[in-house]
Order: C-alpha cells, then structure tokens, then sequence
C-alpha cells in the first residue's frame, strides 16, 4: 500500500475509535427487560394455594411472602421479566381446584397438573391464555365440560384431559385449533359424535379418544391425518365400519378400535399399508372374514387382539 493510503486508512480507524469513546456506555448494553404485567402474576399462585384442600407432602408451604412467587414449588417463570412461564405441580397427591385468576398469566406458556386430585370444573378463563402451547390436567377428577373458550389458544400443541369426569360433546370450537399434535380425552364420560373436523388437524399425531360414550360412525375425514401414529377410539358406542383410508396411514404405531359395534372385514393387505405397526386391538366388535395373511409382513407388530373376528 503507497503511504497516501496508509494515511488516509490511520485516519479512519483513529475516527472510528474517537467514536467507539465517545459513545455512552448505555447505549451498548442489552435492552432493559420489560416487566410490565408481573405484578398480577402471583395472584394466582396465591389463589391456586388457597383453592388446595389437601397438601399432604407440603409443596404448597413455599407459597409465602417471604419469598419470590418465581421461587415457588411448581412455578417457573422467565429470568429477564419474571413473568410465570410453567405452572406445573406433577403426582404431588394434591386435591383442589383450579382458579379463574389462572386466566391473568398471560404469557404462560404450559400447565401440568397431571396425577394429582384435582376436581371442579376447568375454568373458561383458560382461554385468555393465548401463548399456551400444553394444558395437561391428566388423571384428576376434573369435572364439567371441556371449556369452549380453549379455542382462543391458538398455540395449543398438545391437550391431555384423559382419566378425569368430564361430560358433554367436544365442543365444536376447538375445530379452530389446528397446531394440535397431541390429543388425549380417553377416560371420561364425553358423549356425542366424534367430530369430522378433526381431519383437518394436519399435525396431529396422537389421538386418544377411547372409554366415553361416543356415539356414531368413524368419520372418512380421519383418513387424512397422514401424520397420525397413536390412534386408539376402543370401547366406546361406534358402529359402522372403519374406514379404508384410516387403514392407509402408513405412519400409525397403535391402532385401536376395540369394544364397539363395527362391522366388515381387515382389509387383506393391512400389515402392508400399515408398515409401522405396533399394536392392533380389534376385538369385541362385528367384524368378520379371515385374518388378513399380510400380518407376516408387520416386523414391527407386538400386540394382535381380534379375539371376535368371525
């Protein structure tokens, strides 16, 4: 480089450098963390705690003044704005119910209440909760029916309300949820026909709907959920046949259609179209014709029950 260059280059860096100085420290940092919104955030915690009828292991002792709700038994919360993230109190023999106020944690994100006993109805505040990615309330003894406003949760990927007392249909609502990966309702005593919207849930890969009191046939819709791997509808009140296309959706593991009123025949060539298969309940219904011979071919298979195949 000629020494005109060299000059006019030590120029530059020595004004860039008399910049870098002169810049207010400030101004380098990281954004301040926005905590507006944290100060509704332990009421229901708070209330939650008051709602407990039995702790018989204590975990709802740290909910105290003395401490920080983010540092509370079953809550997390972000570490920049300290807003509750998780609630989650998991096979904690807790009994109680959940809290309206639940509502106000507007950037939580998941509730795992699962094994516990937890009883009343779910509150329709839940669906304020637009940033919800997973309700698991699994094994309580929720009552009422699943709350229509749930549909405001647009983020919902993963629903399990199994084993609890829920009544009523599915409501027609949740049709608008159409992030859903996992689906449980098994175990309750919901009513009514399983929805045909359900095919329209192009993530879904589990669907657990067996031991209600579902009426109806199996919707032809249910055959475009080409994701599906968990699929288990067992005793329930469904007549009808299975539709072929269901029989089709090579990416199913657990095929359950046990302890309904179905009729026709396996379709011969079943342990071809469903190559990943690892369980097939088929028993206690109506259906009759040979055992399909193409089973040979499912490597995979663990469990076969088609004990009433005629």
């Amino acid at each position: 480089m000629e020494p005109h260059g060299r000059l006019i280059l030590f120029t530059c860096l020595h004004g860039f450098l008399l910049l870098c100085m002169n810049t207010p420290l400030e101004s380098a940092t990281l954004p301040s963390c926005n905590t507006s919104g944290n100060e509704t955030d332990p009421l229901a915690p708070l209330d939650l705690k008051k709602r407990i009828t039995q702790d018989p292991l204590h975990v709802m002792s740290s909910g105290n003044d003395s401490l920080h709700f983010c540092n509370w038994v079953g809550v997390t919360c972000n570490r920049c704005t300290k807003r509750v993230v998780i609630l989650m109190l998991t096979a904690q023999k807790l009994a109680g119910s959940l809290p309206k106020s639940v509502g106000n944690l507007s950037r939580l994100t998941g509730i795992d209440l699962r094994n516990n006993s937890f009883a009343g109805e779910i509150p329709q505040e839940i669906g304020r909760l637009r940033s919800l990615r997973s309700l698991n309330l699994f094994r309580n003894s929720f009552g009422g029916k699943i709350p229509s406003n749930i549909s405001h949760c647009a983020q919902l990927r993963a629903l399990r309300l199994a084993f609890n007392e829920l009544i009523g249909s599915i409501p027609n609502q949740v049709s608008s949820l159409v992030n859903l990966y996992y689906v449980s309702v098994a175990a309750n005593n919901l009513t009514g026909a399983i929805p045909n919207w359900i095919g329209n849930f192009s993530y879904l890969h589990t669907l657990y709907l067996s031991k209600n009191n579902f009426r109806g046939s199996i919707p032809n819709e249910l055959g475009r959920l080409t994701h599906l791997a968990e699929f288990d509808i067992s005793l329930n009140n469904l007549f009808g046949i299975v539709p072929s296309s269901i029989y089709n959706i090579s990416s199913i593991t657990i095929f359950g259609v046990a302890g309904n009123q179905l009729h026709g025949g396996l379709p011969p060539n079943v342990g071809i179209s469903l190559p990943n298969l690892e369980i097939f309940d088929c028993g206690m219904n109506n259906f009759r014709g040979a055992i399909p011979a193409s089973w040979s071919n499912s490597s995979r298979l663990q469990e076969l029950d088609c004990v009433s195949v005629l």
